[in-house]
């Protein structure tokens, strides 16, 4: 396939996905029992976008199915059945297959031939019956059963003559003439030797030409002239000797044979001609074609001195075969031979994959946020000009100009910034509506019935963070079904209805992205969680915890309650996996719980993870950056507000609260630890983890507010403890950002880390 042909191939799996959510926001409003004419219409034209641009590029598998599939939506929207909750429900399990034939198609994992097969029996049976399941019984019923007291009424009806007699005609027609027989399409090429020489190859015009044969339904027919064929020790490998005679079938045009030729037109010698089958030119089967003599002869062979007459070519002079001399994969792809005809098979779905360009990605961007960046990129040209102006003079005027172009500068270099942030903005919907089939899926292996809703599918965060949501989403869901949401028979027993719901939700909340989880189960047993951590020994049997710490054990490694193993959990890695991966997102972790009630979980998100606010701080001689999201407060420490423990830490007492207090250069090896009596009036902040613990870090000094661009600090150099990311400042130097949550959890001996029994336990 070309270069132009993936290309063009790659926005149709774009415009898929695009269709794909259509199809799902379309099912999901008509298993809400939404069941608008305009709604069914949405729905059965995303099937049809997919079905046409499928046909376009020959996918088969992907044409079948989705051909079934709109047939049944097409009953669904003349009204020959309604959406029941059975109907949309074999919709949305063939909304799955479909989905996956579509990755299939691109080059993903092949499906499974009979959940396919499955699903287009589910369509068939309801596009035949009108959408009942019992397979047209009750209209049978209705319709066909005829009354016991009922008793026929004689029709009194007399037969009347007619005289049927042939009409004259005085029209004359002439002699009627046979329709002229249909005309193939013959195409002859012979490539220059310039064709090989650019790394070029023959058998992509043949593929090309099968492809269109194909497309309109006929076959191929190739015969391979090797008639110039030297003997072998005369061969010259860089030149082309072999010519190709190819018959179409006559849907095909002129038009379609030229365009396979238009980026080798001048590298070879080619000529399309129609001609009719009565005038077709016979070719013999050494491959050569025959005279026109012979051929315009009255059907009779010629006479047997005229066939005898020219002596057999000598036995050395006969060319090798053809697919001695052709690269190994046109020979197996053309199997040809010395006068012989084939059709090229068609390429399986893995080789298509195979010789597709990797997907690249890619967003779609409103045009008035182009607009936008633009106009504020021509508004920086004409400051930097301003700038570079008043960089020239030296009176005391120019130097005040300048500071304040300076400061223009700055405002609209956070305008650009905040920009680009808006085109690499993306709704949540894409990974949101992905969890629609999570859902079905975890439900049909738990037999548990539960509706997922969908709220603020159109909150708009960085697209990176946005591809990084779907494993930790999909975790917590499972964990929400197989976990949170109790079996039908124990959700009636307490007073529930049989059907469970959770709620999946998005919105924007002090600069930053807050998405819930909540489901209306039986809640967190923090009595058998408890249970269970001093069970796995990941706390001691003596550990006073608050129901807070208790609900954040779930997220330990190895954590699990769960009695058996299953598809769905069990293991104890899925909510690790959560935590871990919303940690990595700069993001944090709550949890809030009622027995009997259900969970809520909320994952709060930095809106992008290039650039991050932070507040510029100094501590043992180096200069650092703290996220502010994760500063409470800054105060002055009181030497009375210190206590001191046991094991030589100190605590220090902030409005009844108690926290650790953590010298911060000493944490980081910069400094040895302070006494205490060095402690009174230095400067503390007031951080909190993803858990909701709080410490206070003590600093040298709190320098300025400002926006950093973040830069992995493992890829660049190793990981440390306390620094999750590194920045370059505006003089140049590089500083590390702190990572708060590792500071805090060490200095607290957080259940974030396992404790021993020798520390002492904190209660938050």
């Amino acid at each position: 396939m070309s270069s132009d042909m993936d290309d063009i191939l790659q926005i149709f799996f774009q415009e898929c996905d695009e269709q794909l959510q259509e199809l799902e926001r379309g099912l999901s409003a008509l298993s809400d029992g939404e069941s608008e004419h305009e709604t069914v219409n949405a729905v059965f034209r995303a099937v049809h976008s997919i079905k046409g641009g499928a046909a376009s590029f020959g996918l088969d598998n992907l044409v079948r199915f989705s051909h079934v599939f709109e047939n049944s939506l097409d009953g669904l929207r003349s009204g020959r059945f309604a959406p029941t909750h059975d109907v949309v429900k074999t919709f949305l399990k063939a909304m799955d297959v479909l989905s996956d034939l579509v990755n299939e198609a691109r080059g993903g994992a092949a499906v499974d031939p009979a959940r396919v097969a499955e699903s287009h029996a589910e369509l068939a049976a309801i596009n035949s019956t009108g959408g009942d399941h019992d397979g047209g019984a009750s209209a049978a019923t209705t319709e066909d059963v005829i009354p016991v007291d009922f008793s026929p009424v004689p029709i009194d009806f007399e037969p009347v003559a007619a005289d049927f007699e042939p009409i004259p005609f005085d029209f004359d027609f002439g002699e009627e003439t046979p329709a002229p027989a249909a005309a193939a399409l013959r195409v002859t090429f012979h490539p220059h030797d310039a064709l090989y020489e650019r790394g070029d190859d023959a058998r992509n015009i043949l593929i090309g030409l099968a492809d269109i044969a194909r497309e309109c339904g006929g076959e191929i027919q190739i015969t391979c002239d090797w008639s110039a064929l030297p003997p072998l020790a005369d061969l010259v490998p860089d030149k082309s000797y072999l010519t190709w005679h190819i018959v179409l079938p006559p849907e095909v045009s002129e038009e379609s044979a030229n365009t396979v030729f238009d980026w080798v037109s001048e590298d070879c010698d080619f000529s399309i001609v129609r001609e009719s089958a009565e005038d077709e030119v016979p070719l013999e089967q050494d491959g050569e074609q025959a005279e026109p003599a012979e051929t315009e002869a009255a059907g009779a062979p010629p006479p047997e001195e005229e066939r005898t007459a020219e002596p057999p070519a000598p036995e050395p002079a006969l060319p090798p075969p053809v697919e001695a001399l052709l690269p190994m994969p046109v020979a197996a792809a053309l199997d040809l031979h010395p006068g012989s005809t084939t059709t090229p098979p068609p390429a399986t779905g893995a080789a298509q994959a195979a010789a597709r360009k990797p997907e690249q990605a890619s967003i779609r961007v409103d045009l008035h946020r182009i607009d936008d960046l633009m106009d504020l990129v021509g508004e920086l040209v004409i400051a930097q000009a301003a700038i570079e102006s008043l960089s020239r003079r030296t009176d005391a005027a120019g130097q005040h100009e300048l500071v304040q172009s300076i400061s223009s500068m700055q405002s609209l270099t956070r305008d650009i910034q905040d920009a680009v942030m808006a085109v690499r903005a993306q709704p949540v919907r894409a990974v949101f509506q992905r969890m629609q089939r999570v859902v079905r899926e975890a439900c049909s292996m738990t037999g548990k019935d539960i509706v997922l809703t969908l709220e603020g599918e159109d909150t708009e965060v960085d697209r990176t963070l946005v591809e990084k949501l779907t494993d930790p989403l999909t975790h917590m869901l499972r964990n929400a079904v197989d976990h949170g949401i109790e079996s039908t028979e124990a959700r009636i027993a307490a007073g529930k209805p049989a059907e469970g719901h959770i709620v999946l939700s998005a919105e924007h909340r002090s600069g930053r992205i807050l998405i819930t989880i909540k489901d209306d189960g039986a809640g967190i047993n923090r009595q058998r969680v408890f249970d269970t951590a001093v069970k796995r020994g990941i706390i001691p049997p003596n550990a006073v915890l608050s129901d807070d710490e208790i609900n954040n054990l779930i997220f330990m490694p190895g954590f699990s309650t769960a009695a058996t193993i299953s598809n769905l959990s069990g293991r104890g890695v899925g909510m690790d996996v959560v935590k871990q991966a919303i940690q990595s997102l700069g993001g944090r972790i709550t949890i809030s719980s009622t027995p009997g009630k259900g969970t809520i979980f909320g994952f709060s998100l930095p809106l992008t993870l290039a650039i991050l606010d932070g507040m510029l701080i100094a501590a043992g001689g180096s200069t650092m950056v703290i996220p502010i999201s994760s500063v409470i407060e800054t105060m002055i420490v009181k030497q009375s507000d210190i206590y001191a423990l046991p094991d030589g830490s100190n605590v220090i007492s902030i409005r009844g609260d108690c926290m650790p207090l953590i010298p911060l250069a000493t944490a980081l090896k910069l400094s040895d630890a302070p006494s205490r009596d060095s402690l009174d009036a230095s400067i503390i902040l007031v951080v909190e983890n993803e858990s909701g613990a709080r410490a206070a870090l003590i600093v040298d000094e709190i320098r300025d507010q400002t926006q950093v661009v973040i830069k992995s600090i493992e890829s660049n150099y190793r990981q440390i403890f306390g620094v999750s990311a590194a920045t370059i400042l505006g003089d140049g130097s590089v500083s590390l950002i702190l990572d708060v949550s590792a500071l805090v959890a060490s200095a607290i001996g957080h259940i974030d880390s396992k404790p021993s029994n020798t520390r002492p336990e904190l209660a938050a």
